[in-house]
C-alpha cells in the first residue's frame, strides 16, 4: 500500500467522522431510499444479503437491515475467518461474541461463505465514479471475494463526502458491482 493510499484513507476517515449525528441519521434514511430505488428489486424473499455494523463514522445500513427483515430477506454480518470472512446470520435476538479486533459478531454455528450471498453491502473509506474503492486496508473483503461468483453483487456504501476524483486501483482490489450513497447509485459492472 502506498503512502498516498494511507494518507487518503486517514483524511477520508476523518471527514466522515466529522458528520454530526443528525447528518448521519439523514444520510442513513436517504441511503435506504436509494437502495429501494436502485437495488431492492434484485432481492427476493429468502435472498441472502450481507451488511455490516457501523463503526468509525461509516454510513449506517441499519434502515436497510430493517427493510430486509420486514421483507423476509436473510441478513448476515461478516465474521472473521482467518484473513478472510464468512457470514453469520443476523437476527433481532442473535447471540454475540467479540472478535480479535474487539468487534461484535453474531454467533452462528454454520456461517455461510461469500459465494452464498446474493448481495453484499460493504463499507468504503473512499470511492470514485469509475468504480475505484478504498477500504480500511485489511484486505478481508478482497480475500473473501477474490473468486466471486456472478451471483454475488458487491455494493460499496459511503457518504457522498467520501468521493474523490480518482483512486488508484491495485491488482488485489476486487471490483464492485456498484456503489451506493445517500444521493445516488453508481453502477460499476
Amino acid at each position: 500500500m502506498s503512502l498516498d493510499r494511507q494518507s487518503l484513507r486517514q483524511s477520508l476517515r476523518a471527514k466522515r467522522k466529522q458528520l454530526s449525528d443528525i447528518e448521519q441519521q439523514n444520510a442513513a434514511i436517504k441511503l435506504l431510499e436509494q437502495f429501494q430505488s436502485a437495488l431492492a428489486s434484485a432481492l427476493l424473499p429468502e435472498s441472502n444479503l450481507a451488511l455490516y455494523l457501523t463503526n468509525d463514522g461509516e454510513i449506517s445500513p441499519d434502515a436497510i437491515c430493517e427493510w430486509c427483515w420486514q421483507n423476509n430477506i436473510n441478513v448476515y454480518l461478516p465474521v472473521l475467518d482467518g484473513k478472510a470472512l464468512v457470514f453469520a446470520r443476523y437476527t433481532q435476538n442473535c447471540e454475540w461474541q467479540k472478535n480479535s479486533f474487539n468487534i461484535l459478531e453474531p454467533v452462528d454455528p454454520a456461517p455461510l461463505k461469500g459465494a452464498d450471498m446474493d448481495m453484499v453491502l460493504m463499507p468504503l473509506v473512499g470511492f470514485d465514479d469509475q468504480g475505484g474503492r478504498l477500504g480500511m486496508g485489511g484486505g478481508f473483503y478482497d480475500r473473501t471475494f477474490e473468486n466471486k461468483s456472478e451471483r454475488t453483487h458487491l455494493i460499496g456504501l459511503a457518504h457522498d463526502c467520501q468521493e474523490v476524483d480518482n483512486l488508484p486501483i491495485e491488482s488485489w482490489d476486487v471490483p464492485l458491482s456498484g456503489m451506493l450513497t445517500p444521493s445516488r447509485y453508481i453502477k460499476c459492472e
